[in-house]
C-alpha cells in the first residue's frame, strides 16, 4: 500500500499494490455475482438489490488494508498501484498510465 493521488478521486489516497489489489478484486467479483444471481432467483429489480450490504466485504477489506473508511467500491478499483505511471518531473503527481506521453494535471510533455 502507498499513498498516491488519484485523478478519479482528486485526493491522495490509499493505492494497492498487486496482492492487496487482487484479494479486492476477487471480493469485488464474488459481490457481482452474487448480486446478479441473488436477482434472478428472487425476480428483484435492480433498484431493490441492496448493493451497499453485497459489497460491504470489499469496502471492509480496503479499510482493513488502508485504513480508509468507506470508500466507495467502484473508486477501490481504480486504487491500484500499477495503472499509474511515474511521477511528472515538473508536478510530481502520478502519471495516469504508464504510456502516457503528457501529464494531465500540468501539461508537461514525458520524456
Amino acid at each position: 500500500m502507498q499513498n498516491l493521488w488519484c485523478w478519479r478521486c482528486r485526493a491522495i489516497v490509499p493505492m494497492l499494490n498487486e496482492d492487496e489489489y487482487a484479494q479486492v478484486s476477487s471480493l469485488y467479483g464474488e459481490a457481482m455475482k452474487s448480486t446478479k444471481e441473488f436477482r434472478l432467483r428472487c425476480n428483484i429489480p435492480l433498484e431493490s438489490a441492496s448493493i451497499e450490504e453485497r459489497f460491504e466485504p470489499v469496502r471492509a477489506r480496503y479499510e482493513q488494508l488502508t485504513g480508509m473508511v468507506n470508500c466507495h467500491e467502484n473508486a477501490i478499483l481504480h486504487h491500484r498501484l500499477s495503472l499509474y505511471g511515474e511521477p511528472c518531473r515538473h508536478c510530481q503527481k502520478p502519471l495516469r498510465s504508464r504510456a502516457a506521453k503528457v501529464c494531465g494535471s500540468c501539461m508537461t510533455a514525458v520524456g
